[in-house]
């Protein structure tokens, strides 16, 4: 069964923009990462929020969808920490992509 519902996200700050980690699972829990590079450039707030659209559009386009609960983190220096506003632009933007679709 493939990995099908996004559970979480991490954002590193790569080469000027970001690097994607996700994390997917299927109902049958097994776990698939898959990493991206977001193609917004920057590390600052913007390109976070362009970030999660771009995740959006990603799952949007594999038929994917979010877990129940959907966490979405970020690297700031040596500290991961938690990316509220990211991870409500995401879920903003997956509704959108999939009233739009269906």
């Amino acid at each position: 069964m493939r990995a099908d519902r996004l559970e979480q996200v991490f954002l590193t700050p790569k080469g000027g923009r970001f690097e994607v980690l996700l994390v997917l699972e299927s109902e049958a829990g097994a776990r698939e990462r898959v990493v991206l590079t977001a193609p917004t450039p920057g590390v600052g707030t913007a390109a976070q929020l362009g970030a999660g659209r771009f995740v959006a559009r990603w799952l949007a386009q594999r038929g994917a969808g979010p877990a129940a609960f959907v966490r979405v983190r970020r690297h700031r220096g040596d500290l991961l920490e938690d990316a509220p506003a990211v991870r409500d632009e995401l879920l903003r933007e997956l509704e959108r992509l999939t009233e739009a679709a269906g």
